[in-house]
């Protein structure tokens, strides 16, 4: 088996983006990394995202993401992303979730990568 990689936009907030993909539940043991980026990073306009491992550890609770400069949407800049891995047994569901304050976009991938 191999890697799994997922991406997409949100334009709102939204309680589960995993449910419903292929990582709606682990096939193996792994390590999922998040690769984030928010259009804006402001008082009144921000994504703050969520990361509930199935064990219930919350390795990310409300953590704001960094915005683009310059202001860019559905832009995952490597230079100024926010990037984070997780080891991720076989069988559980990642509750990834976002949270926007006003206008504004968040681009995401995540990445499985087995462990052998």
């Amino acid at each position: 088996m191999g890697p799994i990689i997922l991406s997409s936009l949100e334009t709102g907030s939204n309680a589960d983006i995993l449910q419903g993909t292929r990582l709606q539940t682990v096939p193996a043991g792994g390590v999922l990394t998040f690769e984030l980026q928010s259009q804006l990073n402001a008082t009144s306009n921000n994504f703050t995202v969520s990361v509930q491992m199935p064990n219930g550890d919350t390795p990310m609770n409300n953590t704001q993401i960094p915005g683009t400069t310059p202001v860019d949407s559905g832009v995952i800049d490597e230079r100024q992303n926010l990037t984070v891995s997780f080891p991720i047994t076989q069988g559980g569901h990642c509750v990834f979730s976002c949270a926007i304050t006003g206008t504004n976009v968040l681009a995401w991938r995540v990445t499985y990568t087995p462990v052998s």
